[in-house]
């Protein structure tokens, strides 16, 4: 979750996230990047929320 909604601000943390990924031999399912979301109260009135539940609801044991 980031309060700055601008493209640049998640470019750090999804570099980072796709080296953990390939350091743990791991893939990639999908992601919620909650641009925007500076608070909780932000987060709740977001689409994020919603796309985070149904991204884990997609996904197979």
């Amino acid at each position: 979750m980031a309060w700055n909604a601008d493209d640049w601000t998640f470019d750090a943390l999804e570099a980072h996230y796709k080296t953990l990924c390939r350091y743990l031999s791991m893939h990639d399912l999908g992601r919620v990047l909650g641009y925007g979301c500076g608070t909780p109260g932000m987060t709740r009135v977001s689409k994020h929320l919603r796309e985070a539940y149904d991204l884990g609801a997609s996904l197979q044991a």
